[in-house]
């Protein structure tokens, strides 16, 4: 059920992102495909709601992760084209290592590539991520709602879309595993 204080709570003010559509206070399953509409943000865009400090006591906004939509074969593109010394081929077939390894290689390359101290190791990491439509595909996260990003300042971020993602910005993606508001058994209502 989603009803922080009353449901009007959120109409009151603004129009909240991936909350229940068509004004209901609960999700149903099939609320998935209308939820993701809302998803990706752009950088600068994600609500101040959305974090998990949310303003709405009790309840945790949906996990949405910060980064560039590859998919599987681009995943392994982009391993294959910038880091070529690092590609494992089976002999069987000639192709790359499974998704697993590669998704879990890429962030280590990457941080060490473009020297982000072991502090922000944890924000780069190969997830999944909705696409507005629902689909799932594989997602180069710089960070979440949840824990933070790469620091701006630092300029990682821009190294990282200059030479990677051909100066595309990161985006906010929707987590399909946490897409909805949550109670938060961490907070107390007031």
């Amino acid at each position: 059920m989603f009803s922080p204080a009353t449901a009007s709570d959120f109409t009151d003010h603004m129009e909240f992102l991936f909350v229940p559509p068509n004004g209901h206070t609960r999700y149903a399953p099939a609320d998935y495909p209308l939820v993701c509409r809302s998803s990706p943000l752009a950088l600068d865009d994600v609500p101040f709601y959305l974090r998990e400090d949310s303003i709405i006591p009790g309840w945790r906004p949906p996990r949405l992760w910060c980064g560039w939509h590859l998919g599987e074969e681009a995943l392994f593109q982009l391993v294959e084209r910038q880091y070529p010394l690092r590609v494992r081929y089976t002999k069987s077939s000639n192709r790359l290592m499974k998704t697993a390894t590669v998704a879990d290689a890429l962030p280590e390359l990457i941080c060490e590539e473009f020297q982000i101290p072991a502090e922000f190791h944890h924000l780069i990491r190969a997830v999944d991520g909705a696409h507005s439509d629902g689909r799932v595909d594989t997602v180069l996260s710089i960070g979440c709602n949840y824990k933070g990003m790469l620091p701006r300042e630092a300029d990682y971020i821009d190294r990282i879309k200059r030479k990677l993602f051909n100066d595309q910005d990161p985006e906010w993606v929707l987590c399909p595993m946490r897409w909805c508001w949550t109670p938060d058994k961490r907070k107390t209502s007031t």
